[in-house]
């Protein structure tokens, strides 16, 4: 396994391995999370993170669907469902969530909680990406309509689509992973 990833950037307080659970009731002296949605962070072995935010569960190592609404950062689960090929989210960017080493999972918020934050990979080596069985590394990725947030090597059966920006690198993909890999600000690409 490659060694553990965290920031490099001067900004003050970044832990990419920290989730942030928004409490207004539990906690109501903290009124906001530490970074606002959008903020960016560098750090070790060209990795670039975005502060982003969720009301889903996302287990480690998942590829997600960042939101196109200006000033969200909200992010879903990459893929899962099948998808019209008139609603494809071409050009939408796509980060994975993991932490420094993969392997940090966001829990879903409860009420009273009203968000969970964190930072997502989008540039540099990333430790673990979630993907189908026998993945040839270095190959075009598509999503999945079986398995939300994982990528597979071949479009499916029902429209999806490519992404571009996103590869395995030094293994062959195996649903156990850790799958390492090469993030280049993925984006959704064409309806497959």
């Amino acid at each position: 396994m490659a060694a553990a990833l965290y920031n490099t950037s001067n900004l003050e307080g970044v832990d990419i391995n920290s989730v942030f659970i928004l409490n207004p009731v539990g906690t109501p002296e903290i009124p906001r999370p530490p970074f606002s949605p959008g903020q960016l962070a560098w750090g070790t072995d060209g990795s670039e993170w975005v502060y982003c935010t969720a009301s889903v569960s996302i287990p480690a190592g998942s590829v997600v669907l960042i939101s196109a609404v200006p000033g969200s950062w909200s992010v879903a689960l990459l893929g899962g469902a099948t998808v019209p090929a008139a609603s494809v989210p071409f050009g939408q960017f796509i980060g994975v969530v993991g932490g420094s080493q993969g392997s940090m999972l966001v829990p879903a918020p409860a009420a009273p909680q009203t968000g969970t934050f964190f930072w997502t990979q989008v540039f540099g080596n990333c430790p673990n990406i979630r993907s189908a069985a026998a993945i040839p590394i270095n190959t075009a990725l598509f999503d999945s309509a079986l398995t939300a947030g994982i990528v597979q090597q071949t479009p499916g059966t029902t429209v999806g689509f490519a992404l571009t920006g996103i590869v395995l690198t030094q293994a062959a993909g195996s649903v156990a992973g850790p799958n390492t890999g090469i993030l280049n600000n993925p984006t959704v690409g064409a309806a497959s």
